[in-house]
């Protein structure tokens, strides 16, 4: 065990050195970009995850090859990551009078669009004729008994013997790992269920939710409402988010639920059978 442990500390280690070069590329190249965005950036580039980066970043600070601030200070603002030889009082008046006001678009329409981003997950399994039972918040009920916590699926689908319990994410970050185990994992496994989570990234948590007895479909770009191409594309090009406005679920990710009921009947038979 202590064994399979330090190879692991080893793989991370690699990686983070791996990442620390990429990071002051990234940060010599645009002179300050936000946390977020590089992080976001090395994982959509050179598949890198988001806590990797986080790491090297940290490292990077440390070494005094870089350096981190919030800025605004106050509120729910953004981390900036600029190069050594510059300080937060030099490019503040830009960050504020630039991006700021894009990343407050963009965070003022988040919660929407993880709404809408459901809308198109529900059409996507209607189209890999998935059949959805019940939605949020009816997916406390499910053949006669009610779930006794307060959490809830966004949906309750069914497909060649199988009922999976869907939840999806629709955001920059990776879903909150110990949420998603005990506040909605739980609902599924109450009602015997298969568990599914539908996310834009997992990271390094797939693995461990595939450990836990769960299932995950990944989609790469943010799912955004087409009304809202203005702000998404400015996001995308101030904020380096990675975003997609559609109407119509992409082909790739209907041809990626329809390679669900194999992945189950391989890994998880048994789970949410009749």
């Amino acid at each position: 065990m202590a064994n399979d442990k330090n190879k692991d500390t080893e793989k991370f280690r690699k990686h983070i050195d791996r990442a620390k070069p990429l990071v002051l590329d990234l940060v010599n190249e645009k002179r300050f970009l936000m946390r977020r965005a590089i992080q976001v950036l090395l994982e959509e580039k050179h598949s890198i995850w988001q806590n990797v980066s986080w790491n090297a970043i940290e490292e990077l600070k440390k070494e005094g090859k870089l350096r981190v601030a919030k800025y605004p200070p106050r509120g729910n603002y953004p981390v900036w990551v600029f190069g050594e030889d510059l300080r937060i009082n030099k490019i503040k008046d830009e960050i504020k009078n630039k991006y700021i006001p894009v990343y407050r678009e963009f965070e003022s329409k988040s919660e929407e669009m993880g709404a809408y981003a459901e809308k198109i997950i529900e059409a996507a399994l209607t189209k890999a004729r998935f059949i959805t039972l019940s939605k949020e918040p009816n997916t406390k009920y499910f053949r006669g008994r009610e779930y006794p916590g307060r959490s809830t699926l966004d949906f309750i689908a069914y497909k060649e013997g199988v009922f999976y319990g869907i939840e999806v994410k629709n955001r920059v970050s990776y879903p909150n790992f110990e949420k998603i185990l005990t506040d909605k994992k739980k609902v599924a496994d109450y009602h015997g269920i298969q568990f599914l989570l539908i996310s834009r990234r997992l990271g390094p948590y797939g693995y461990e939710l595939f450990k836990c007895g769960g299932m995950h479909l990944e989609f790469e770009i943010l799912i955004w409402n087409p009304k809202y191409s203005s702000i998404a594309e400015k996001a995308k090009k101030m904020l380096g988010y990675p975003i997609e406005c559609i109407n119509e679920p992409p082909k790739e990710l209907i041809e990626k639920l329809k390679e669900i009921p194999k992945l189950h009947d391989k890994h998880f038979y048994g789970i949410g059978k009749i």
